[in-house]
């Protein structure tokens, strides 16, 4: 077995202890680094939420001021309204006693 003098382990405890401490300053470093850009990524993060927000309320002011306006006035009969129509000597098939007439118009010129 080789023998090992207190100056060995002395100095093998110094070199450990070094690069514990430059691996500790490396590691902070890159903590700090992380650390910016992440500040950096929830401030980019909160224009962002404005700006949807912005859009959100433009969209919906938008929506309201291209409402459609008022439906045409129709033109035609009112299908809601109920015609009597005088049909006393026309031709007609079914009984004279139905409860509904349909009435046909048509111009063979």
């Amino acid at each position: 077995m080789t023998q090992v003098s207190g100056r060995q382990v002395l100095a093998a405890a110094s070199i450990v202890g070094l690069a514990v401490i430059a691996g500790s300053v490396l590691l902070a470093q890159s903590l700090n680094r992380v650390t910016s850009q992440l500040d950096r990524t929830a401030g980019r993060l909160e224009e962002i939420r404005v700006a949807v927000a912005e859009s959100k309320d433009a969209l919906s002011n938008l929506k309201i001021a291209a409402a459609p306006a008022a439906a045409p006035p129709r033109r035609g009969p009112d299908p809601n309204k109920r015609y009597v129509i005088n049909v006393a000597g026309s031709p007609t098939l079914g009984p004279e006693t139905a409860a509904i007439t349909i009435v046909e118009f048509s111009d063979f010129q």
